[in-house]
């Protein structure tokens, strides 16, 4: 096995904050406040994801020795799909009446298949892959990617329409988790082996402020679940 360029070490050791990020969701929301099981699934889903993205970029990203490269590929970001679906899902539980978490919940989750279909296709060796938002030398989003920043965009969509349901005390919370992930969608334009002088690698970067944001979320979750049971019955 090859040392792995600065880049991919980069991405490989950052790749950790993501599983680590997730862990830590799971276990402080059983330690300190329990919270609901669609919530501990959204989180578990993200320690998957955080492995999947340890493996590709740390034993398949320069240097294939555990399997092709285009599989670990989809396996990183078809488990992102997969975290964003799923915490999608866990919103229209808190927030939504049982018609529309159905219905809603049924469009999502052909929107996730579409999704991880599509990427698994663009992903495979006979397929020439091409940005479906190009952004020039820089990088852009290949479908996968697309379809993940379309469903946490949905995430997104679905807080603010029952923003005045969030305890007040938490919607500074969302507005953080908000920003962040915008910011680590900015980080992610970019090639997974950009790094602007001297040592700003984006694509790692992006793992950090994505696994800040994750802890963020529970931070909000936190908080508003706490302000939900302290309110009078």
């Amino acid at each position: 096995m090859q040392d792995l360029p600065a880049f991919g070490l980069a991405n490989t050791i950052t790749g950790f904050a993501t599983l680590f990020s997730g862990i830590a969701c799971l276990v402080l929301a059983r330690a300190i406040h329990p919270h609901p099981p669609r919530w501990r699934f959204a989180y578990w889903t993200i320690v998957v994801t955080g492995v999947f993205t340890v493996t590709l970029h740390g034993f398949g990203e320069t240097n294939p020795v555990l399997g092709p490269r285009w599989f670990w590929g989809f396996l990183d970001t078809g488990s992102n799909i997969v975290v964003a679906w799923a915490i999608a899902l866990a919103v229209l539980g808190d927030y939504y009446a049982p018609q529309t978490r159905s219905r809603a919940g049924a469009v999502l989750t052909a929107a996730m298949l579409i999704g991880v279909a599509w990427h698994f296709y663009d992903r495979m060796p006979s397929t020439e892959r091409a940005y479906l938002v190009p952004l020039g030398e820089w990088g852009g989003f290949y479908p996968g990617e697309t379809c993940l920043i379309v469903l946490s965009w949905t995430v997104v969509g679905l807080f603010v329409a029952r923003r005045q349901r969030i305890p007040e005390p938490a919607r500074p919370l969302l507005w953080l988790v908000c920003g962040l992930f915008f910011a680590g969608m900015l980080l992610a334009t970019a090639r997974n082996d950009v790094v602007l002088y001297p040592f700003f690698a984006l694509h790692a970067l992006w793992h950090l402020v994505g696994a800040f944001a994750f802890v963020a979320f529970w931070a909000f979750n936190h908080v508003r679940f706490s302000a939900e049971a302290a309110r009078p019955a």
